[in-house]
């Protein structure tokens, strides 16, 4: 039905105004206004109009033909359907493609080429539970003469529990920093120190300032961090090599079972030497109670009075006791001295350091699918923007056959448009030296690619040289036509 045909029905019924005609159908006066501009009236409205009432008798329409039948619709004239969004992609096919390209170009580029890529090494170990103290029978002993030695376990610098403070240490930083490593970046060893530096520290004035720079360093790429739920703890760390990661972490444990044994061994030191101290004083006590029951038994060959019983009881009590004493601390003595030269670590390595296969922080397949998504999803908003302020009401069918031309044309002028392909070969133009100068971890093929990587370039330049070309063609075509 064209609108002169809608316009007389409406007169037979007193209905002569666009307004009037907008109440009667239930729409708006705009809407009423673009059906009279396009001479066309929407198929639900016609349906609505046969369903309200039967053909008027005197419009001219009516009789020549039968009433004007649509199928029923439950979208008016503001619901938004299937065809309308199909419509809107289709209309706005090149800027889909062309957003979701850029989107998936940029995010490869960066997660491949410019991102840089952490390897993270790993060692779980087992830290012992701490234990009574260490002096033993030798603490009740000493008790007795005045000497207080503690019962419990005392945290000292060898207690294992201080591992994870000892790592942050300035002690272990300047330890492990003065240490030799390789890396691919540098290709010859230079102190933890120079790397992380990353140059002479020569050039520093101060190497206080450059210790303290590099512990902060440091501690962001080598942790120590007990497991949830778990007796086990874990050393990570991070670098941007995997031989590297490993080498570090190796380093690290072998240092922080060093500076444990350094610890412990100053401890039983300082044991031995309290041992000794009361060997002495305890062996020259004895040398007097000896001494003094030969006197009172050379002064005493006989002795039948109570009082000379009593006093060499007394005499051979005090003997007696200096002699426990003296064997015990002469015991703690030699156990203090086997466990001197023990040599086991207090650190039990259940897994040990390995080098990482892949980074960690990388992961080209989920980027880049994320990216698309995005980049499609982008496209999208951005054609429903652009055809925001323009409302087309045309019928179901003709929207669908409307997209499926569209959607043959556009992807055909895909190809066709000098503005696609322009874009299309300037960008991969510029990401080329990035692509041509990266070099590959382990690589093959001219002492710079991988096989993966040599895939990937191979068709990187083919997709420009086709986009180029494309590009070239497209404009020598447009060129003709206008000098035709």
């Amino acid at each position: 039905m064209n609108f002169s045909e809608l316009e007389s029905l409406m007169s037979s019924r007193g209905v002569t105004t666009l307004a009037e005609m907008a109440r009667t159908l239930n729409t708006t006066p705009q809407a009423v206004s673009n059906w009279k501009a396009r001479n066309q009236v929407p198929h639900h409205i016609v349906s609505k109009i046969n369903q309200s009432s039967p053909p008027i008798a005197d419009s001219p329409q009516s009789s020549a033909q039968s009433p004007i039948y649509a199928s029923p619709s439950i979208y008016e004239e503001d619901t938004i359907s299937l065809s309308d969004l199909l419509l809107t992609m289709a209309e706005n096919f090149k800027i889909i493609v062309l957003t979701t390209f850029i989107s998936i170009f940029f995010t490869f580029t960066y997660v491949k080429i410019i991102k840089q890529p952490l390897y993270l090494s790993k060692a779980t170990i087992l830290l012992p539970e701490e234990k009574g103290g260490t002096f033993g029978g030798l603490a009740g002993l000493a008790t007795q003469f005045g000497v207080n030695i503690p019962m419990g376990a005392q945290a000292d610098l060898s207690s294992p529990s201080l591992l994870p403070d000892i790592i942050k240490s300035r002690s272990f930083s300047e330890n492990i920093l003065n240490k030799k490593f390789y890396t691919d970046k540098i290709g010859r060893e230079k102190t933890l120190l120079e790397i992380l530096a990353n140059e002479d520290g020569s050039k520093y004035k101060n190497r206080n300032t450059l210790v303290i720079t590099s512990m902060g360093k440091l501690g962001k790429i080598l942790k120590l961090e007990k497991k949830v739920n778990s007796p086990f703890s874990v050393i990570s760390v991070t670098t941007t090599e995997p031989l590297f990661s490993k080498n570090l972490a190796d380093s690290a444990l072998i240092e922080l079972e060093a500076l444990n044994q350094y610890y412990k061994s100053k401890k039983i030191n300082k044991k031995i030497n309290f041992i000794k101290n009361r060997i002495k004083s305890v062996e020259n006590e004895l040398k007097v109670s000896e001494l003094n029951l030969k006197v009172f038994n050379e002064k005493n060959r006989q002795i039948s009075s109570p009082a000379l019983l009593l006093e060499q009881e007394r005499i051979s009590r005090g003997l007696e006791i200096q002699k426990g004493i003296f064997l015990t601390l002469q015991q703690q003595l030699e156990l203090a001295k086997i466990e001197e030269i023990q040599e086991s670590s207090v650190i039990q390595i259940l897994d040990k350091p390995q080098i990482p296969v892949d980074s960690f922080n990388i992961n080209t397949k989920a980027s880049v699918l994320l990216s698309s998504v995005i980049g499609l999803i982008l496209g999208v908003l951005i054609g429903f923007a652009r055809n925001f302020i323009n409302n087309d009401d045309m019928g179901e069918r003709k929207k669908l056959r409307r997209v499926k031309f569209l959607l043959k044309s556009k992807s055909k002028d895909l190809f066709e448009d000098h503005r696609i392909s322009g874009i299309i070969s300037g960008i991969m133009f510029a990401g080329l030296p990035l692509f041509l100068g990266y070099e590959s971890k382990n690589p093959v093929f001219f002492g710079k690619y991988s096989l993966t990587f040599l895939l990937i370039n191979i068709v990187y330049v083919s997709a420009f040289l086709f986009s180029l070309g494309l590009f070239v063609l497209t404009m020598r075509r447009k060129s003709v036509n206008k000098k035709g």
